[in-house]
């Protein structure tokens, strides 16, 4: 006596795969977003910083006395923001970006830029820059 019996699992199976394709779209997705957002983070917060610092330091190589007129505009404009913001009564604020080590380092590279201007005068500015456009780092 032989019990035979056929069980239709067809359904189940439909169902699994389905239920699959769905958790490897959603996976798709979250990898996708956090990709995005890594990205867009690291140009913010690094790589733009750098290109603007790169940028300046290509400025002060062309001409080191623009160094000392970006500072002096730099401190003229920080200045008018304190002004109005004590006559507002606001309590001054620091930005975030301000804080951060590539902001810090950029006010750094126009200071450095604008001791250079100062200290050689005129002379030396055309001195410093044929010799920081012969330097391997501008090219």
């Amino acid at each position: 006596m032989t019990v035979q019996s056929i069980i239709d699992v067809s359904s189940d199976s439909r169902l699994n795969a389905i239920l699959s394709i769905i958790k490897t779209l959603f996976v798709c997705i979250v990898l996708t977003g956090g990709a995005y957002f890594f990205s867009k983070d690291a140009n913010e917060l690094v790589l733009e910083p750098l290109q603007s610092m790169f940028r300046k330091v290509q400025r002060i190589a062309e001409n080191p006395m623009e160094a000392a007129q970006m500072e002096e505009q730099q401190a003229f404009i920080e200045s008018q923001i304190q002004k109005e913001n004590e006559a507002s009564g606001k309590k001054l604020e620091i930005k975030k970006e301000d804080q951060f080590e590539t902001a810090i380092l950029e006010k750094t590279i126009i200071k450095v830029g604008a001791l250079l201007a100062v200290g050689f005068g005129e002379a030396g500015s055309e001195i410093i820059a044929k010799n920081m456009s012969k330097g391997s780092i501008m090219q």
